[in-house]
């Protein structure tokens, strides 16, 4: 007698449970990851509490500015380029509790004009510079700096900025070094003043890293830079005491 295979399959959750808010994204090319989480957090944490407007460029399922809404009382404004991240960003932001404090403009940032100016602005930018590209046309927008370069993000930032204000992007190692580069190039402008490196555990190298830029206003004679590291995991895969810190506001099972 023939033995009858029975595959069961399991489609994956088109969300994101947080404790406070969920994420939806299936119409969203770039989905939920750790390092936007980490990103978002470590804003909320150090340098979003006294933020009065902020502004997130590159919206996508509209992680960052829910996580930031939670954190503070600011209003957001966040940007997004593609038509079916800006119809999740739309659709996440309503369904949320801060639904007031959140407004999201299907535009490129190059073409957005401000009423008022932001004292922190956040991105999770396009990131890959001259790499391989996905066939997706979404996936390129979302994972390639063609429709944003680096020049381009920081002549926005620069424009859309209060005085003193305070810019954070997440970047993997390789692209933050062309970014430094960029950031150099334009004196007087931002410069940075932190990095964190994310590893995700002591026997891996760095594959991502937060750099936090200031406006010159806030430039000292002698410009301090801090750089620091977070690990995910231990060498056991166990979750390190810095990353729950940082994420137990948000991690369901945390």
């Amino acid at each position: 007698m023939e033995k009858q295979v029975i595959c069961i399959f399991f489609m994956p959750n088109t969300y994101f449970q947080f404790k406070q808010f969920r994420i939806e994204q299936d119409k969203c090319a770039m989905k939920v990851s750790t390092d936007a989480c980490i990103l978002a957090a470590y804003i909320a944490q150090r340098h979003a509490p006294l933020a009065q407007n902020i502004l997130d460029i590159g919206a996508g399922t509209g992680l960052l500015s829910l996580m930031l809404s939670q954190a503070t009382q600011a209003q957001i404004t966040a940007i997004e380029i593609d038509t079916n991240a800006y119809e999740q960003a739309k659709e996440n932001f309503e369904k949320s509790a801060w639904a007031n404090r959140l407004h999201v403009f299907h535009q490129s940032i190059q073409a957005y004009h401000a009423p008022n100016r932001y004292d922190l602005i956040v991105c999770n930018p396009p990131f890959f510079v001259n790499s391989l590209k996905s066939a997706k046309k979404e996936k390129i927008l979302a994972r390639h700096t063609d429709s944003l370069s680096f020049e381009d993000l920081l002549e926005s930032a620069e424009r859309l900025a209060e005085a003193q204000a305070t810019f954070v992007v997440l970047l993997p190692i390789k692209e933050s070094q062309l970014f430094e580069n960029e950031v150099n190039k334009r004196k007087n402008k931002f410069y940075i003043s932190e990095k964190l490196f994310i590893r995700d555990n002591p026997s891996k190298l760095p594959h991502r890293v937060i750099l936090v830029l200031k406006s010159p206003v806030e430039r000292q004679i002698e410009p301090t830079l801090t750089e620091k590291i977070l690990f995910v995991k231990d060498l056991a895969t166990d979750y390190t005491s810095d990353f729950v810190d940082l994420m137990k506001a948000y991690y369901l099972h945390l």
